[in-house]
């Protein structure tokens, strides 16, 4: 695990958080798990973090990667929906870009995110984000303002754009106005890649829900609905997988449906109990 510096706005100077990489059931996935780390101990020493008995070990996915190309901006909505494990921990919703000069940005929603340590987490909805370089590397801060003002239900705008040399992060929800924005270079890229297939890239252009968990297998998930008018999906993979961190290439499981061709119909896909859906203008994970 790399330590990556937190920037914190607020009274809270720093926390350790796991975040997603990439679809890890690939053998040959990114050895990477993102953590924040106190900028100095003193500050955490009476930290009122929540612990857990468990500790956040498996990392559970359900992605749904794009075929097609996106020019200039991806943008999507997705309804905040808190949800925990039986050791405290929640999900992150996940907006991933792919440049064309191979850079991978993200950026999300997280609820009750898992600390560095995994037994401890940041309590309620924080935006964070992400840049890897095209050599698996990352030096970029992830970000999460403690505490962001989002509530259960409201609707959360996640974009990625290029704009003037550089690809802007954003987050906007839409119920309380509260907002979030970043930028890194674009590294000369233009568009976000599609993949050719399920199995293409190891950092795709998707959507994504990330869970860890303490023990394997947990199939309890509540309907989280990403969805968009603008720019609509012709065609896709859904892949649902899980894998341990601390040997990234072995999966506990992992599976991608056939490529699946988008339009008005919901097209269901489930896999070790955990459950998808996806048309042209949304898409499910959880219960229908």
């Amino acid at each position: 695990m790399g330590l990556i510096a937190l920037i914190v706005l607020g009274g809270l100077f720093a926390s350790g958080i796991l975040l997603p990489a990439a679809s890890r059931f690939y053998n040959d996935a990114r050895n990477l798990l993102r953590n924040l780390a106190c900028l100095n101990s003193a500050l955490c020493t009476n930290s009122t973090f929540p612990t857990t008995t468990g500790k956040a070990t498996y990392d559970q996915q359900i992605s749904l990667i794009f075929r097609q190309d996106f020019l200039n901006l991806l943008r999507f909505n997705v309804t905040a929906v808190p949800q925990t494990d039986s050791s405290g921990f929640g999900p992150a919703y996940l907006l991933n870009g792919l440049s064309d000069s191979g850079y991978w940005y993200q950026v999300g929603l997280a609820y009750n995110w898992p600390l560095a340590s995994g037994t401890s987490y940041s309590s309620g909805f924080h935006f964070i984000w992400e840049v890897f370089y095209p050599n698996g590397s990352t030096s970029n801060p992830v970000l999460s303002r403690i505490p962001d003002n989002v509530n259960q239900g409201d609707i959360v705008r996640l974009s990625l754009s290029f704009s003037g040399g550089s690809v802007f992060m954003d987050t906007l929800d839409y119920n309380t106005g509260d907002s979030s924005s970043h930028s890194y270079t674009a590294g000369g890229g233009t568009i976000f890649k599609g993949s050719s297939s399920s199995r293409a890239t190891r950092t795709p252009t998707s959507l994504m829900t990330e869970w860890y968990h303490a023990s394997p297998s947990e199939p309890s998930m509540k309907q989280v609905t990403y969805s968009e008018q603008d720019f609509p999906v012709s065609s896709a993979w859904i892949c649902i997988s899980e894998y341990t961190p601390s040997n990234p290439n072995t999966s506990v499981f992992g599976q991608c449906s056939s490529e699946l061709l988008l339009g008005s119909q919901t097209q269901p896909y489930s896999y070790h109990g955990l459950n998808a859906y996806a048309n042209q203008y949304m898409f499910q994970t959880g219960s229908s």
